[in-house]
C-alpha cells in the first residue's frame, strides 16, 4: 500500500467491512459474493460523503430504497455479513437520519431489531411498502430544508430487475430535496437478459424504469439482437438524470459489477449529483474499493 494514498477510514474498513457474523436467528437473505463488492461501494461512499460534508450542511440524511434485512448470507460461502444499511449505519461519522425502506415485512422487521440492537444511537425511520408509492412518505422523512437548516441526502436505490424501480420515483425525490443518488441499473442481469422481452411491443418496463416512454426510437439492435442493449437501457438513464439537472454521467464512470467466478456482467452502480463535489467523492470512493481486492477474493 502507497503512503499517504488511502484515507484515513480505510484501515478501520478493511479490517471490519466483512468480519464473518454468527447467525442472529433473524431472517437473512442468500446473496452472491459480487454483493460484498457493491456494499463496500456503498459503504465507503457514505463514509467520504459525511466525513466531508459534516460541517458544511446541518442535516445529512441516507435513504436506502431496497433496504433488506440488514445482513446477508453469501450463497457461495455460506458466511454472513453486514448489507448496506448496518454498514452505512456504523461509519464513525454517522448521518443525522437514517430512512430505511422495505416491501417485505419480514425482512424490514429484522432489519428494525438489528438497528434498535446493533445501533442504538442513531435516529431512523422505517417505511413498508413498495418504493414507487411511498415517495411521499420518504420526502416527509427528510427534514425540510432552509437557510438556517441545509439539508443534504444520499439515496441509494438497489432495484434486483427494472421493474423494480419507476423512474417517476426518483423525480419524486429528487424535485422535492437536494439528492445525491447511487443506482444499481440492472444492466446485464435482468436487461440483456431479458431483451426480447423488453423489446416486444407493449412492454412498459425499459419506458418505466428509464421514464422515457418514447426510447424506441432511439434503440437500434445490432444483429446480435442484445449487444449493447444493457449500455443503451444506462444511457436512457442517465440522460433523463441530466435533464433533471444532474452531472452527466458516462458510462466508464460507472462500476460494472460481475460475477467473477463465472466472467459474467450484472449490473453497473451509477451515481448522480448536481454539484462536482459529489463525482468527486465517487472517484475517490471507486479508486479505494478498487485498492481492497483482497476483500472479494
Amino acid at each position: 500500500m502507497t503512503k499517504n494514498v488511502m484515507p484515513p477510514w480505510y484501515n478501520r474498513a478493511r479490517k471490519s467491512y466483512f468480519m464473518p457474523l454468527t447467525d442472529d436467528g433473524l431472517i437473512t437473505p442468500n446473496v452472491g459474493c459480487w454483493a460484498k463488492e457493491k456494499y463496500s461501494l456503498v459503504r465507503t461512499y457514505a463514509d467520504i460523503f459525511t466525513t466531508s460534508m459534516r460541517r458544511k450542511w446541518e442535516n445529512l440524511i441516507y435513504v436506502d430504497l431496497f433496504a433488506g434485512a440488514g445482513r446477508a448470507r453469501i450463497r457461495e460461502t455460506g458466511e454472513i455479513v453486514l448489507s448496506s444499511p448496518l454498514l452505512v449505519a456504523c461509519i464513525d461519522n454517522k448521518f443525522d437520519r437514517y430512512i430505511f425502506c422495505e416491501m417485505d415485512e419480514a425482512q424490514l422487521n429484522a432489519l428494525t431489531h438489528r438497528v434498535t440492537r446493533d445501533c442504538p444511537d442513531i435516529e431512523a425511520a422505517y417505511i413498508l411498502g413498495d418504493v414507487n408509492s411511498t415517495a411521499p412518505r420518504i420526502i416527509e422523512n427528510i427534514p425540510e430544508p432552509s437557510k438556517q437548516n441545509r439539508v443534504l441526502t444520499f439515496c441509494f436505490a438497489d432495484p434486483f430487475r427494472m421493474d423494480n424501480l419507476n423512474f417517476a420515483t426518483i423525480e419524486t425525490l429528487a424535485s422535492a430535496r437536494y439528492i445525491d443518488f447511487l443506482v444499481l441499473v440492472p444492466t446485464d442481469m435482468d436487461a440483456n437478459r431479458n431483451v426480447g422481452n423488453y423489446t416486444a411491443p407493449g412492454n412498459t418496463v425499459v419506458g418505466r424504469f428509464t421514464g422515457r416512454e418514447d426510447w424506441r426510437k432511439r434503440w437500434a439492435p445490432a444483429p446480435s439482437g442484445s449487444t449493447g442493449f444493457s449500455l443503451f437501457v444506462l444511457r436512457e438513464f442517465s440522460e433523463h438524470m441530466a435533464e433533471l439537472g444532474y452531472k452527466r454521467n458516462e458510462a466508464h464512470e460507472s462500476v460494472l459489477v460481475k460475477n467473477y467466478q463465472r466472467s459474467a456482467p450484472l449490473y453497473r452502480l451509477a451515481f448522480f449529483s448536481r454539484h462536482p463535489m459529489g463525482k468527486l467523492f465517487w472517484s475517490k470512493t471507486k479508486k479505494y474499493t478498487n485498492q481492497q481486492t483482497t476483500l472479494f477474493d
